[in-house]
């Protein structure tokens, strides 16, 4: 029991003192006063400062989310955009990490199919294996969505 840390009312105070220093050293978004902007997406006025905008991108294989960003958001169509210190945050944990997909090979397998040669990674990361089944969904001409059936 000795070696388990108690915490002090003291403790408690000073750790008061020191995060109502940082707040108050930390100046907020230059955006934080914007209020019924005009968007430029659908035209209204209702785009406004928000402090829960969300960044998730996945890159190299890894899904990175990252919460209580701040910025502008417009409530009628739902576009965004973040601030200089959120697009800071996020270029410090996106910075070096190489963007886009992996690219896949196409072959004709035969009886009017073509089959696909997937990386050894992505094969690796997302658990595929050769009696594994997918659903593909087509996009657009140049887009798809494969998706895993479980098994």
């Amino acid at each position: 029991m000795d070696d388990i840390p108690t915490i002090t009312p003291e403790m408690v105070e000073e750790t008061k003192i020191e995060i109502a220093k940082r707040r108050a050293g930390r100046r907020g978004s230059p955006l934080k006063d914007i209020a019924d902007a005009t968007c430029p997406v659908c035209g209204s006025h209702t785009v406004s400062f928000v402090d829960d905008l969300v960044f998730e991108v996945v890159l190299a294989g890894e899904r990175i989310v990252i919460p209580n960003l701040t910025g502008l958001r417009c409530s009628n169509c739902g576009d965004f955009a973040f601030d200089t210190g959120s697009s800071k945050i996020i270029d410090r944990y996106t910075k070096n990490k190489p963007a886009g997909g992996y690219e896949c090979s196409i072959s004709t397998v035969g009886a009017g199919r073509l089959g696909m040669y997937i990386p050894k990674d992505v094969l690796r990361v997302m658990g595929l294996t050769k009696k594994g089944k997918a659903i593909v969904t087509p996009l657009s001409r140049r887009k798809m969505i494969v998706e895993l059936c479980s098994e």
